[in-house]
């Protein structure tokens, strides 16, 4: 667990250093090096423009079922006040899963799977967001103002 008030990528880093390796380290520039097409970076000082609204967002790092490791950034929606837009990501549960693998066995269908990753990422927001940038997104970009588009 991260010790309180510490900043979480940096408690990744320190567990890296820990273990010997850059596991977390990796798995964070991998994610945010898929997600940063969905930011535009302004210059540090620079303020967004008029009618953007600042909000946040944090960094969750996992292992998951198939012990595989993931860091992956969240848009903190549910701290955005008055929303005019729905903020619902569906994510599929494992009975449905189970249920549509029964259904494609009994009635004898090929099953085909993909991995979308990121690309969910191309369709432009509808909404005027930016964020203040943390360790996150790299040392180069920390208390930069960044719009999310």
């Amino acid at each position: 667990m991260p010790v309180p008030g510490k900043d979480v990528v940096q408690h990744a880093i320190d567990l890296d250093r820990q273990n010997g390796n850059t596991l977390w380290r990796d798995f964070l520039a991998k994610e945010m090096g898929n997600l940063m097409i969905a930011f535009k970076v302004l210059e540090l000082g620079q303020k967004a423009p008029p009618g953007w609204f600042k909000a946040t967002g944090h960094i969750i790092f996992d292992v998951k079922m198939d012990f595989t490791w993931k860091a992956r950034w969240f848009k903190d929606g549910y701290k955005d006040p008055d929303l005019t837009t729905s903020s619902f990501a569906c994510v599929v549960s494992w009975d449905s899963i189970r249920i549509v693998l029964t259904y494609a066995g009994l009635l004898r269908l090929p099953v085909i799977g993909g991995d979308i990753k990121n690309a969910y990422l191309q369709a432009p927001s509808s909404e005027k967001h930016f964020i203040v940038c943390g360790t996150d997104f790299g040392t180069e970009n920390v208390r930069r103002v960044a719009l999310i588009c």
